[in-house]
């Protein structure tokens, strides 16, 4: 693989650097490992790993590298990564925890991307005058349980390094991966959750579909282009039923939602539209909305019109 230049001097000026970090960060992790019976790996990125993560362009100071140096501790069981976590925090200034809660990932039901326990920790200022210049510097510890790190070994080369790409070989390792995440719930379904227990309490069954989930999903969105959340939806449903005098039963859930948070002063839809990228709201005559929405406008569908639904 060809290398730049200037890719070769960053990777030659944060190697030397980090390469002091990581043996500072073993004498101080490592032994307080091997008392709790842990295992302690590390590694500082290659010139050629380095290369290939810049052309990502999710670095954002190629001269330090949230990850250039990672180390990683390994327990025994899924109990002792709380106690993991602790250590490293005892240690190191906590920058940045992926994910922020245990209990959720980012990741729908349908992907199976890497999402082990990480912290991005800085080095804490030295009470000796010994490497002052490593003050503040950024890596990364992985918390892994015995099961999660024999699955990367196992697996790492196979589905991230690698020269070619087996679709099946891939999924059989991800479907492994799974297993050992099965009791974390996305962000997004945890939402769409809230949001069907939301419009069951807010409306009688028979003003509901049967399929709720596609309903929540429409509601989402349109809570999301007002930025509110799903926590925020009775709320906003109960300022707009105060404000009409009722619950219409000529709309439906999703097209009172939209109504509530058009009309709601708090929201400014308006502008909130401006800045919902391609998504877009569906409205029709028979709900009451301000005056700005009867305009055409390319984020809202308006049913009935000319060369739309």
């Amino acid at each position: 693989m060809k290398i730049n230049s200037r890719v070769r001097d960053l990777h030659e000026a944060a190697d030397a650097r980090y390469r002091r970090l990581s043996e500072e960060v073993k004498e101080k992790l490592a032994p307080r490992c091997d008392e709790q019976g842990w295992f302690y790996r590390a590694r500082v990125k290659s010139l050629e790993s380095f290369a290939l993560k810049l052309e990502t362009g999710r670095i954002e100071n190629p001269s330090a590298p949230e990850d250039f140096f990672a180390c990683t501790v390994v327990v025994q069981t899924q109990a002792q990564l709380q106690q993991a976590e602790d250590l490293v925090l005892s240690l190191f200034d906590l920058h940045e925890r992926k994910p922020p809660n245990d209990q959720e990932t980012y990741k729908e039901a349908s992907n199976f991307v890497f999402d082990d326990l990480r912290l991005y920790v800085r080095r804490r200022e030295s009470a000796s005058s010994r490497n002052q210049d490593l003050t503040g510097l950024q890596f990364e510890v992985q918390l892994k349980t015995i099961l999660q790190y024999a699955w990367g070994v196992a697996t790492h080369d196979l589905v991230y390094k690698t020269d070619t790409v087996s679709w099946p070989k891939s999924r059989i390792a991800f479907q492994v991966k799974a297993m050992l995440e099965h009791a974390k719930q996305d962000g997004r379904t945890a939402d769409i959750l809230k949001v069907i227990a939301a419009v069951e309490r807010i409306w009688p069954d028979d003003a509901l579909p049967a399929d709720r989930k596609r309903l929540a999903e429409n509601i989402q969105l349109a809570l999301r282009i007002g930025d509110k959340k799903a926590d925020d939806l009775v709320e906003l449903v109960e300022a707009e039923r105060r404000r009409v005098g009722l619950l219409p039963r000529n709309l439906s859930p999703y097209a009172f939602v939209v109504q509530a948070l058009a009309n709601s002063q708090v929201v400014n839809l308006e502008r909130k539209l401006e800045r919902s990228g391609r998504a877009k709201l569906v409205v029709h005559d028979e709900m009451d909305l301000p005056a700005w929405m009867a305009v055409s406008h390319d984020r809202i569908i308006h049913l009935g019109r000319d060369g739309q639904a």
